[in-house]
C-alpha cells in the first residue's frame, strides 16, 4: 500500500464576536478556516483557540524601527508559548491547544503572526510559505533586501538570518527534496517543481490534505476522503485528488461501499475535478 508522506462543508463555523477590531475580525475568519480541518472541532473549542493567538497576537510587543529584533523575538516568543512537541500531522488546533505541531501547522502559525505584525508595525518585509515536497518552512524578505527563515521544527537553529545560514538550509532542504522525490511512495504536490509557494488563502488547502493523509494511513478512509475532498475545494491539485481516489479505492476493497456507490463517487470526484 502506498504511504502518503507530507504533509465541502463547514458546519463548525461560527459568528465572529462584534466587539473584535477590523484586523481580530479578519484573523478570526482566518483561523476559523484553518480550525475547521480538525475532524472534532467543536464552536467552543474553536472559540477558545481563537482567543489564544488574539491574545497572544495583542499582547506581542514590536519594535517598529527594528524589523530583524522584532522577527527574531516573534520566532523564539511563539516556540515558547506554542509549539512545545513536534507530532507529524498535527492538526492546527492541537497545535494552538495542546502545543503539539509539525512543520506545516508552525508555519502557518508564524505566517498568521507575520501578517498581523506586518500591519502593527508598519514594517515593509515580505514572506513566503515554501512548500517542499515533505517539508513547509517560511522565508522572509526583509526591507533592506536581507533574508531570514523561520524552521518551526528546531528551537534552537531554527531562527536563520545570516546569508550563510541560510545558503546551507536552502541547499540542504534542495538536496534531501531531490533525494524524496525518487521515492516512489512520496506523493509530490507540485510534479514539475521541487518547491511551491503556499499563501495564507490557500493554507486550509495542506492543513484538510495533512489530516486526509493521517486519516489514510491510520486505515480510516472515510474521513480521509472527507478531508481529501475539502482540500480539493480549495485548491484543484494532483496529489488531493489521488487522495480522493485512493482513498475510495480502500472503501471499496474493505465493502464499506457498494460497487455502485464507488462509481457514483468517482463520477462525482472526476466532475469536480474537470
Amino acid at each position: 500500500m502506498t504511504t502518503l508522506v507530507f504533509s465541502s462543508s463547514f458546519s463548525f463555523a461560527f459568528p465572529i464576536c462584534s466587539s473584535k477590531s477590523h484586523n481580530e475580525q479578519k484573523m478570526s475568519s482566518r483561523l476559523s478556516n484553518f480550525l475547521d480541518a480538525h475532524d472534532s472541532i467543536t464552536p467552543e473549542m474553536k472559540e477558545i483557540a481563537i482567543q489564544r493567538v488574539i491574545d497572544f497576537n495583542k499582547g506581542f510587543k514590536i519594535t517598529p524601527t527594528n524589523e530583524v529584533k522584532t522577527l527574531r523575538r516573534l520566532f523564539f516568543a511563539v516556540q515558547e508559548t506554542f509549539l512545545k512537541e513536534y507530532v507529524l500531522y498535527s492538526s492546527f488546533f492541537e497545535t494552538i491547544d495542546s502545543g503539539k505541531f509539525d512543520c506545516l501547522t508552525g508555519s502557518v502559525l508564524y505566517a498568521v503572526f507575520l501578517e498581523e505584525i506586518k500591519q502593527k508595525g508598519n514594517f515593509d518585509y515580505t514572506y513566503q510559505i515554501v512548500q517542499m515536497p515533505t517539508h513547509v518552512f517560511i522565508k522572509i524578505a526583509l526591507s533592506d533586501k536581507s533574508e531570514m527563515i523561520f524552521e518551526s521544527t528546531n528551537f534552537d537553529k531554527g531562527f536563520i538570518a545570516t546569508q550563510k545560514g541560510i545558503e546551507f538550509y536552502l541547499q540542504e532542504q534542495t538536496k534531501k527534496a531531490q533525494e524524496e522525490t525518487q521515492n516512489e511512495n512520496v506523493v509530490v504536490l507540485d510534479k514539475q517543481e521541487l518547491n511551491n509557494l503556499v499563501t495564507l488563502e490557500t493554507a486550509s488547502a495542506l492543513l484538510y490534505f495533512n489530516q486526509g493523509v493521517l486519516f489514510f494511513n491510520q486505515r480510516k478512509f472515510g474521513k480521509s476522503l472527507k478531508m481529501a475532498q475539502n482540500a480539493f475545494s480549495y485548491q484543484k491539485n494532483e496529489a488531493f485528488y489521488d487522495l480522493m481516489t485512493l482513498s475510495l479505492k480502500e472503501l471499496l476493497k474493505n465493502n464499506s461501499i457498494s460497487e455502485k456507490e464507488y462509481k457514483i463517487n468517482f463520477k462525482r470526484i472526476d466532475l469536480v475535478s474537470n
